[in-house]
């Protein structure tokens, strides 16, 4: 959904203005519940964790401004496969940062997906198109450098937000992440956008920060809490099939059959990457 709203909402907002409220409304429909945990004394970061947050929060705000740059000149399905790329990037920053995810690059599943991985970029790259037009160049950059940021922001979720939990490290983020999308807002943005857009847009602009960035940030930080940071990012992978077939329906995206084998190599490389599983402890 994240792509579809970004794409829709572009119309109106600026990337910068956009991610502003977005998160902002995110973090307030959430700053109930963990006010709650709170009370429960569930969670509870020190100096060194909060300071990784803020660090978090750079990659984060650089992300959703970069995706939502990418999304204008690509399109949302396009982009969205783009964008699992990060799955790629992810694994092989955990097995840098993590021992305990260093395994899945012994793995034979992992490479052979890792290689059909980017078969399939290259492939989305470089299709040929019977109508000589082409991929927006900067679109492909700007896609990949979120991919990039995607992925250094899922291992620092999961490097400083263990202790306080998935509620209160998604919302001490998003809170950094604000306050990092207010300068350059202000600088380039508009705030008075919101003011003269109409009701179903500013709808759209707060339901997409509640369930996008409240909801699905949260949701995210609980798979990498349990499951760890690389496969974690499994389940993102079915992001492009509902995107494709939305954007399809909404705003007539239209996908060419090389495109679709690219699309097909890079989901199905990553789907076989991330399948891998550690060898069993070996008994005493």
């Amino acid at each position: 959904m994240p792509a579809i709203f970004q794409f829709w909402l572009a119309k109106t907002f600026d990337p910068w203005t956009q991610n502003f409220y977005r998160y902002s409304f995110g973090l307030l429909a959430m700053t109930p519940f963990v006010a709650w945990s709170y009370a429960r004394r569930s969670g509870v970061f020190d100096r060194n964790e909060v300071f990784g947050c803020i660090l978090a929060a750079i990659p984060n705000a650089s992300h959703q401004v970069l995706q939502t740059m990418a999304v204008v000149l690509l399109w949302p399905g396009i982009y969205a496969l783009f964008g699992r790329s990060s799955v790629i990037i992810t694994a092989v920053l955990a097995v840098v940062f993590f021992a305990d995810e260093r395994w899945i690059a012994r793995s034979i599943k992992f490479q052979a997906g890792t290689l059909l991985g980017l078969l399939g970029v290259a492939g989305l790259v470089w299709s040929p198109d019977p109508a000589g037009a082409s991929l927006s160049t900067r679109g492909i950059v700007l896609a990949f450098a979120a991919a990039v940021s995607w992925g250094v922001y899922g291992i620092l979720v999961k490097k400083f937000t263990a202790r306080g939990g998935p509620m209160l490290g998604s919302w001490t983020i998003g809170l950094f992440t604000v306050a990092i999308l207010v300068p350059p807002t202000v600088a380039w943005g508009d705030l008075g956008a919101v003011l003269r857009a109409d009701a179903w847009t500013n709808f759209v602009l707060i339901f997409s920060g509640v369930l996008s960035i409240g909801v699905g940030h949260w949701l995210f930080y609980v798979a990498i809490r349990d499951l760890g940071a690389a496969p974690s990012q499994s389940g993102l992978l079915l992001c492009p099939l509902g995107t494709m077939v939305l954007s399809s329906f909404i705003f007539g995206e239209t996908f060419r059959v090389e495109q679709m084998v690219a699309g097909a190599m890079l989901l199905c490389g990553a789907f076989l990457a991330l399948s891998a599983r550690p060898p069993a402890p070996r008994a005493p």
